[in-house]
């Protein structure tokens, strides 16, 4: 059976802002996110999206800068399903 790559960048939101609640600090929006990772807020959207209109890529780049923002790790973004 084949795996499948999903993003998953609203657990990784949600996650984030838990650990910002625990800290006391304010939760971080996607429009902030969007700023924050310097691409535009279509784009977050896009990517925290699971129709057909959801992004079906995410270069390594972007991704650098998502867990930069959000203090996470690469795997609070993508989760390998089975097909």
């Amino acid at each position: 059976m084949a795996k499948q790559v999903r993003l998953t960048l609203a657990k990784a939101i949600a996650k984030a802002n838990l650990r910002r609640a625990e800290a006391g600090e304010k939760p971080i929006t996607m429009n902030a996110l969007a700023v924050q990772a310097g691409v535009a807020a279509t784009t977050v959207t896009r990517l925290a999206r699971t129709d057909e209109k959801a992004a079906s890529a995410l270069s390594l780049d972007l991704a650098s800068k998502i867990v930069t923002v959000l203090d996470c790790g690469i795997e609070d973004l993508l989760e390998a399903v089975d097909d």
